[in-house]
């Protein structure tokens, strides 16, 4: 018993410093390739609009348990879905779209496992056709990494994730190409 309150104290401060009050800097940037061609999207212009965080959370930068960001959440993930649309070659458009995507952050998580971090982010998202909803899903993040990489690099993993869930999904895809 005394051994796991040692190893709990020890881990904790550990993780302190990487996961503690400060904000961290997010500086994700989109590095994969999901190999999706949205060059040509047949149903119109997309424009990637207003994504909102439905938590119950007073600080909109939480990103989970005690890890803040230096912006909001909502706006981390929908910079990251631009970014894998812009992977794609995608020409999105700020007006005259026929296409919007939207989104609501629905919860995100963080759990530390040995010495690993995990961060899970649930965006609900939905595609619009001339006001009309024509698909919504809830896109599913998942990412962890080494603890002593910090909550930066699970995030980004969760973000990499949360892209792939999106330009990977084949109804999607037939909504947009």
């Amino acid at each position: 018993m005394k051994n796991k309150l040692f190893a709990a104290a020890v881990l904790s401060l550990i993780i302190s410093p990487a996961f503690g009050d400060d904000a961290i800097s997010v500086n994700y940037v989109f590095e994969g390739d999901h190999q999706v061609d949205f060059s040509s999207m047949a149903r119109g212009p997309l424009r990637v609009g207003e994504f909102t965080d439905g938590r119950a959370v007073d600080n909109p930068m939480l990103i989970a348990g005690d890890i803040v960001a230096d912006k909001a959440l909502a706006d981390i993930v929908r910079d990251a879905l631009v970014q894998g649309f812009l992977k794609g070659n995608a020409g999105l458009v700020d007006s005259a779209e026929n296409l919007i995507l939207e989104g609501s952050i629905v919860s995100s998580e963080t759990a530390v496992s040995g010495d690993t971090v995990q961060i899970t982010i649930r965006t609900s998202v939905q595609l619009r056709n001339a006001g009309r909803t024509v698909w919504e899903t809830v896109l599913f993040g998942r990412g962890s990494a080494p603890v002593a990489e910090g909550a930066n690099a699970a995030l980004a993993d969760a973000l990499d994730r949360t892209i792939r869930s999106l330009v990977l999904d084949d109804y999607f895809l037939m909504e947009v190409l």
